[in-house]
């Protein structure tokens, strides 16, 4: 009253217990398979024309055209090719229209859809996938292969002699 001034009241802080969010926990063994991938097209990535490639391809997004490949391929469950395949090795779990070619074995997985001809030397398939088309695995699947669609490894490839055309 007389010259005393009042203490504003302070606000006590509060504390809240805050726990970080908890990041997935990925398998080492997954690690280890993407740290391998040398070609890694991922989710939402669309590709209009074919892939060729001579190392490993892991794809998780969209492929309007055809890929070969003299090494493995995955196909990601949400992955989707609108062409011909034709690879080493293959496993799949999305979504394929065409043919399924592969010199090894072929893993379709259970998220897999394939509409479209399957030519293969061996065949995993498991329960819930979908499947329409013909099927052709073994060794006789190999000898039907046209020439033109067996795969070459890269050192059986020789690089095109240079030409004068443009000189």
């Amino acid at each position: 009253m007389f010259g005393r001034k009042k203490k504003a009241p302070v606000a006590k802080p509060v504390t809240v217990a805050t726990t970080p969010l908890s990041q997935p926990e990925v398998p080492a063994k997954a690690v280890k398979k993407m740290a391998d991938m040398k070609n890694y097209i991922s989710a939402g990535t669309v590709i209009e024309g074919n892939i060729v490639s001579h190392e490993d391809l892991h794809l998780d997004g969209t492929i309007k055209g055809d890929i070969k490949t003299s090494a493995r391929l995955i196909l990601g469950k949400d992955s989707i090719v609108e062409g011909n395949i034709l690879a080493s090795e293959a496993e799949v779990a999305g979504k394929i229209t065409g043919t399924v070619e592969s010199k090894g074995l072929l893993a379709i997985k259970s998220t897999c859809v394939i509409d479209g001809d399957i030519v293969t030397k061996s065949l995993n398939v498991e329960s819930g996938s979908s499947f329409n088309g013909r099927c052709k695995v073994g060794d006789a699947a190999e000898a039907d292969r046209p020439a033109a669609n067996r795969l070459r490894t890269p050192a059986a490839q020789k690089p095109a002699a240079p030409t004068m055309a443009n000189a």
